[in-house]
């Protein structure tokens, strides 16, 4: 098991628990970290030590319809009239929890704000908790620390709602802790710790990237091809798996990653060699019998060369959406194509991290 799956894991079942964890923007950059635990499992006990460690200024991530349902509106609007997928909402107390500002009081609000049978009039506006819309998709549309905090309470099991707060350094009490601090409080006090990003890759894991639309016989110049189409959960890319011959588990199946080139691919554009390596792959498969195509498309803007930013492609998202159409597919041994050196490279690398075996 990968070292990041099993920190992802360890914190997984520290919220399960009812235990803090630790949480940090990356691993690599020296950035500030939060004490995050699952809302509906918020404790005097826990809230104290909380305060303790950290600004004081508790926070209660919550999902859209959550913060609708509870009549939570935005401390602020924006310029335009728009609020931000982790907009601040409107501090709140549960009735009858005295001040709102110790930490019993504040231990109520939080479970109040967590719990499935709460309600808008249980809440006193302004109080002592901040409540913090996240996005929508979790880390895989948003990554920030709202979304990372409600992704760990769900796959603990919890109800989707999780209390967060900035650790304070213990060596510089005017600052916030930076990353080697953060390890050092994370040890000594026996918690785990885990980054965003470390949470963004096992999400891409283990849950599917992509879901499958329609299948059809594709007449082509060389004979029928069957086509299957697929759709990005998080996003509304649509992807095709161009499938000559017979494929499937056991025999290593040729394979060409084509990303959409609308100059290359369509009007023959001599910028690029895209076109002309989508065209030789189709043909050295038909001449073997066998062998998958997954063509790439972009969500939103034409993909071309030459045509500005969007040249640009994203390789983890790539090798995400490719491994999943391929176990979609059952394939679970390739053999990727000549035509793309570079681009095979990238694609070995990303692949076998799935499961999928790379031959030769």
């Amino acid at each position: 098991m990968k070292t990041t799956d099993v920190r992802v894991r360890r914190a997984v079942a520290a919220m399960a628990a009812g235990r803090p964890v630790v949480l940090t923007e990356d691993t690599e950059r020296d950035c500030d970290g939060l004490l995050v635990f699952a809302a509906d499992r918020a404790t005097p006990k826990l809230l104290a030590f909380t305060i303790r460690h950290t600004s004081g200024y508790v926070r209660v991530a919550l999902p859209p319809a959550e913060c609708e349902r509870l009549n939570l509106p935005p401390m602020c609007h924006s310029g335009d009239g728009k609020f931000g997928a982790t907009a601040h909402r409107v501090s709140v107390d549960y009735r009858g929890s005295g001040t709102g500002i110790s930490a019993t009081d504040r231990a109520r609000t939080i479970a109040a704000l967590a719990s499935a049978d709460s309600a808008a009039a249980d809440f006193l506006r302004p109080g002592h908790v901040v409540p913090a819309q996240a996005g929508v998709g979790g880390v895989l549309g948003h990554r920030g620390p709202n979304e990372a905090a409600i992704d760990l309470a769900r796959l603990a099991g919890r109800r989707p709602a999780a209390a967060l707060c900035e650790i304070v350094s213990r060596d510089r009490p005017t600052a916030m802790a930076r990353r080697g601090e953060l390890v050092e409080f994370a040890v000594a006090h026996r918690l785990p710790i885990v980054s965003i990003g470390e949470l963004v890759a096992y999400r891409r894991r283990i849950e599917p990237q992509v879901v499958r639309l329609a299948e059809t016989m594709l007449p082509m110049r060389g004979g029928d091809s069957r086509v299957i189409s697929f759709q990005n959960v998080h996003d509304d890319g649509e992807h095709l798996a161009v499938i000559i011959g017979a494929v499937g588990p056991g025999v290593p199946v040729p394979l060409h990653v084509h990303v959409e080139c609308l100059t290359g691919d369509v009007f023959g554009s001599t910028a690029c060699r895209c076109g002309e390596e989508l065209e030789s792959a189709l043909t050295t498969m038909r001449a073997h019998g066998s062998g998958v195509i997954v063509y790439l498309r972009s969500a939103g803007a034409v993909r071309g060369c030459r045509l500005g930013e969007s040249d640009a492609v994203t390789a983890d998202l790539t090798s995400d959406t490719v491994a999943w159409i391929l176990r979609d597919l059952g394939v679970y041994t390739i053999r990727l194509s000549d035509d793309a050196p570079g681009f095979g490279l990238v694609m070995f690398g990303a692949i076998r991290e799935y499961g999928l075996r790379i031959a030769g």
